[in-house]
């Protein structure tokens, strides 16, 4: 073997373990819009949410949101909400987890609490521009968060 062809056959060796390590490192992006799984984190205001995608409620007039837990953590599915702006939508809360949940809105004066297995509705208003956050007040801590935002 010539010196050219084994100094070129080392930089090409080590140039496809190099891509081949970088190609398994973990992404920190979220699901995919409309996903309802995942356990990646999402960045909400100054929080660290629990991300379990983005669903549209433009033109509705009552959504279901799932405050739940489960082996990937504390969580609402879906993570964010997006609606028209300025537009009011009643949000049936169903705390399909084994433990006590809250929804909480501190903006809209809403702090409302779900026994296991129960529902809540609660009245929210889109904001006109930006986000709404809402999140559980037992587990807030552990990334059960979540947004209202303009479609």
């Amino acid at each position: 073997m010539h010196p050219r062809t084994f100094v070129l056959s080392s930089v090409v060796a080590v140039a496809l373990i190099t891509l081949a390590a970088c190609s398994s490192s973990s992404s920190s992006a979220g699901p995919a819009s409309g996903s309802s799984s995942g356990s990646s984190k999402i960045t909400i205001g100054s929080d660290h949410a629990n991300d379990h995608g983005t669903k549209d409620a433009t033109g509705q007039s009552t959504f279901q949101i799932e405050a739940d837990n489960d082996s990937s953590g504390y969580y609402f599915d879906p993570t964010i909400l997006t609606g028209n702006g300025g537009r009011s939508i009643t949000l049936e809360i169903k705390n399909a987890g084994s433990v006590q949940h809250n929804f909480s809105i501190t903006s809209m004066n809403i702090n409302v609490t779900i026994q296991p297995g129960s529902t809540q509705e609660v009245n929210v208003t889109f904001p006109q521009t930006g986000i709404v956050e809402y999140f559980c007040s037992f587990h807030h801590a552990l990334g059960m968060a979540g947004e209202l935002s303009v479609a």
